[in-house]
């Protein structure tokens, strides 16, 4: 046997790779089965995912509830996954959050195809994908929480190896329709804008770039199957469930149009946040790498990652050109930022000693500055902390025993609602000790019809008539025996007071 065979060595460093890259993925999904069960769900959108789930079980499962009315906000794909983990789990949390993981991990192994995809000759370049890729706590952080994103995420990476795909076999070309449709349905309809994107990179790039795939007739045919079943599922929701047409743009599409966004923050939020706070280390190199991969003359790089870099800076543009008021937004491109900052470590890398050690050393910060910022993240988000900057001074703010004590308040309140009975929520008009949101009392609580939020003044103005029942912090209780004498109270737990109020 010649061992000395290039081939042969080719297939044993990729088995190497592959072998690495597995042991990765097992030890990032052993991580998430770890730490997703941990907590009580009291973040707001994650409360939501649960609770529009909760109510579509309670209700009608074809469409998305909340507060026991049609809710169109959000499209009703991952709620769909979670009707089928919510009722069968001990755990909810494990219940809600075990959705994401799996997109997660899905997103994980995806990236590093499409790492293989780029440069099959540097096997090597997949496990180095992975490792930054599972660092990244944009990406670690958020696949451990009950969200929409990682679902997104997933459905634009396997969009992108579509595309990759398509350079030779245009029928590819239809992967991305159904990845474009399902990601609508998960969240917005992003990956028809990472679609367009790169069609236009296509035509407008040098012939290096040119793909004889886009004068297919799979292309037109895929965009019309991705339009035609993009539009099927709000079709149906205008014609069968009365949904307004305004709600067929999603929270997310149109948020930045509103006054109290447009404007409100710098237009540089996002790439403030990603260098600065978001991906401590990391964040800035992945984002000076799209553009290494376009400038740095010394290497050349493969035209699928040209495309990809320059598809990652035009998604930038447009978020900072709207002004995308959150970190988030930039999610569901950082797989394709790590792949990228991946292939720039990797060529220096392989330069002369002096730049491979210095490459190492910047790869091992940025493994160790994001593994740690992402368990800090989980750790602080399981035990309810926040952190506020007040007068330069860092303030952390613990919530865990509140959050506890104010669970078992909803308990009590679920045992006392009633079909004939006002449920009513009191918060307090400015600032202070208040209570969480309603769809932390509907969900834990289990409660099986609406509740009202009311502030003190709304309470004095426009009070229900009896019989109520609700919940309020301790200090605004004496503004509840003032509109209603006969109160009384039927729990108490720390500062919150659950009462009722009969019909008189």
């Amino acid at each position: 046997m010649n061992f000395a065979d290039p081939e042969l060595a080719y297939r044993r460093q990729r088995a190497r790779a592959i072998t690495l890259t597995a042991l990765i993925a097992v030890c990032f999904l052993g991580w998430l089965a770890f730490q997703i069960p941990k907590g009580i769900l009291a973040n707001t959108d994650e409360l939501l995912t649960a609770e529009r789930t909760r109510e579509m079980l309670l209700t009608n499962p074809s469409v998305v509830h909340f507060n026991f009315e049609r809710s169109f906000q959000k499209p009703p794909l991952q709620y769909w996954l979670t009707t089928l983990t919510l009722p069968r789990f001990e755990n909810r949390t494990l219940a809600v959050r075990i959705w994401p993981a799996t997109y997660g991990v899905l997103t994980l192994v995806v990236t590093v195809w499409l790492a293989f995809l780029i440069d099959p000759m540097r096997p090597s370049l997949m496990p180095l994908t992975a490792v930054i890729l599972v660092s990244c706590p944009l990406f670690t952080s958020e696949a451990g929480r009950g969200l929409l994103d990682l679902g997104l995420v997933f459905y634009a990476t396997i969009a992108i190896v579509f595309a990759q795909l398509a350079r030779k076999h245009p029928a590819w070309w239809l992967g991305v329709a159904v990845a474009c449709w399902l990601g609508s349905l998960q969240k917005i309809p992003l990956i028809f804008l990472i679609w367009l994107l790169i069609v236009i990179i296509r035509l407008s790039s040098t012939s290096e770039l040119r793909e004889k795939s886009l004068s297919s007739g799979w292309l037109v045919m895929s965009v019309i199957l991705a339009i035609a079943a993009t539009t099927a599922w709000p079709l149906l929701q205008v014609i069968k469930y009365q949904m307004p047409v305004k709600s067929v743009f999603h929270q997310e599409v149109t948020v930045w149009l509103g006054p109290d966004y447009l404007g409100k923050r710098p237009y540089l939020e996002i790439p403030y946040r990603l260098c600065v706070t978001a991906w401590i280390v990391g964040g800035l190199f992945a984002f000076i790498a799209p553009f290494a991969v376009l400038f740095w003359r010394k290497q050349r790089f493969p035209a699928a990652a040209k495309e990809i870099a320059i598809l990652c800076i035009a998604l930038t543009i447009l978020a900072v050109l709207f002004n995308f008021r959150s970190i988030r937004y930039a999610v569901p491109i950082i797989p394709s930022l790590c792949l990228l900052l991946a292939v720039v470590l990797h060529r220096l890398l392989e330069n002369p000693s002096s730049v491979r050690i210095g490459a190492a050393i910047l790869i091992a910060l940025i493994l160790t500055a994001g593994i740690t910022q992402a368990e800090i993240q989980l750790y602080f988000r399981q035990r309810n902390i926040s952190v506020k900057i007040v007068d330069r001074r860092l303030q952390l703010h613990v919530g865990e025993k509140n959050v506890a004590d104010e669970k078992r308040v909803a308990e009590e309140l679920g045992a006392l609602q009633r079909e004939d009975i006002k449920t009513v929520l009191i918060k307090a008009a400015q600032g202070g000790s208040d209570l969480l949101f309603d769809s932390f009392y509907l969900f834990h609580g289990n409660l099986r019809f609406p509740v009202e939020k009311l502030t003190v003044d709304e309470l004095r103005r426009t009070p229900p008539r009896p019989p109520v029942v609700g919940v309020s912090v301790q200090c605004d209780f004496p503004v509840i025996q003032q509109v209603y004498p006969n109160v009384k109270i039927e729990f108490t737990r720390a500062q919150f007071i659950v009462w009722r109020v009969n019909a008189e």
